[in-house]
């Protein structure tokens, strides 16, 4: 027996990320999907940077978040008519250099060859712009560099990772980028380029995942990632949506934030987005989402069929055996019973078969 005996087209509960963006869907959870869709509607409209705490437990739906909608797809759809969101997602910086690893990460995630064909298309004087964004002289010429035909877009790709500057000194770059604020400026200062008037892009959003990491970091780093995220927020301040997602954890509560941001972070935190433990309503809306969706189903099921293979009394006695569990422990025990039916050739997954291995799946609880 396979999987398509099910109906599925492959197994619905992912427990690693797909590689494949098309294959990250949101099922469910309409509240929090609201929220989000709201924030980022609003900077796509609204002139002005905010910055957002995604909050919740391990395997409560932040990175899943952000990995959907970090796509092109749903951004396109939710900018629609207005100019699109360029969005990158970010990990929490674990070197000694927290800055310059976040600058990295942010210049890795960057399509140049796609950015400056985009810019030049739709602006015709980017040289006017970059004197209005920067006073600073050499990220002006940088700017000016990345968004110039006549430029060679791999040796100014180097110089932004630290390469040398011989062939580009003759063009006004002059110095190395070496400071954190060197990073800093260039970052804000590009995100201001790309979001002027909204025409390149509409805004800027940033996702910052396990941010609380921020707990087990050492004081200087805990300042210099403060100082990078208030920055961003004043430096780039018209068109910038940065999402924070912090996991609730022993060493990381609501309460001890106060200890890792700083007042100028914290005052400038314009929303909290909880994602709460499911309650057994909004799994099953969940579970029906994903099981009919046309990812994994080509014709769905409705009525007392619609969680097919899993009879609903099933679905209901995991809800009652796990209890208060994170969605990745719902997602992991209903792999775990899918693939065994399949294993053991079951046609449905009833109450008697769910019996028969409940150990296994439900394990120490």
């Amino acid at each position: 027996m396979n999987i398509e005996q099910f109906k599925l087209k492959s197994n619905p509960f992912r427990l690693t990320p797909s590689i494949d963006s098309k294959e990250i869907i949101w099922a469910g959870f309409p509240k929090i999907k609201e929220k989000i869709e709201k924030r980022i509607k609003r900077s796509i409209n609204i002139p002005n940077s905010s910055l957002i705490l995604n909050w919740g437990e391990y395997g409560s739906g932040k990175t899943h978040a952000s990995r959907y909608f970090n796509k092109q797809d749903v951004l396109e759809k939710l900018a629609a008519p207005s100019t699109v969101p360029f969005s990158v997602n970010l990990s929490f910086p674990k070197s000694k250099e927290p800055v310059k690893e976040l600058y990295t990460q942010i210049i890795d995630r960057i399509d140049f060859v796609e950015l400056r064909n985009r810019v030049v298309e739709i602006l015709n004087n980017p040289e006017d712009i970059a004197d209005i964004i920067t006073q600073n002289t050499l990220i002006r010429q940088i700017l000016c560099l990345l968004f110039d035909k006549e430029t060679n877009l791999m040796e100014i790709q180097e110089y932004l990772y630290g390469g040398p500057i011989r062939k580009l000194s003759s063009k006004g770059i002059i110095r190395r980028l070496s400071t954190d604020n060197d990073y800093i400026d260039l970052i804000t200062s590009l995100f201001s380029f790309l979001t002027y008037e909204k025409k390149v892009y509409s805004v800027i959003i940033l996702w910052i995942d396990e941010f609380e990491d921020i707990s087990i970091s050492n004081t200087n780093n805990i300042s210099n990632i403060n100082n990078f995220v208030r920055s961003l927020i004043d430096k780039a301040s018209n068109n910038l949506l940065l999402f924070l997602n912090l996991t609730q954890s022993a060493m990381m509560d609501v309460e001890d934030l106060g200890e890792y941001l700083q007042e100028a972070v914290k005052s400038r935190i314009r929303d909290r987005i909880e994602f709460n433990m499911p309650n057994p309503d909004e799994l099953k809306v969940y579970l029906e989402d994903l099981l009919n969706n046309p990812l994994y189903r080509e014709n769905p099921f409705t009525g007392e069929q619609r969680f097919f293979p899993f009879e609903e009394k099933v679905i209901d006695l995991v809800i009652k055996d796990l209890g208060n569990s994170s969605l990745r422990r719902y997602n992991e025990a209903f792999s775990l019973l899918l693939e065994n039916a399949i294993y053991d050739e079951k046609e449905t997954i009833d109450v008697t078969y769910y019996d028969s291995i409940k150990n296994e799946i439900i394990g120490w609880k």
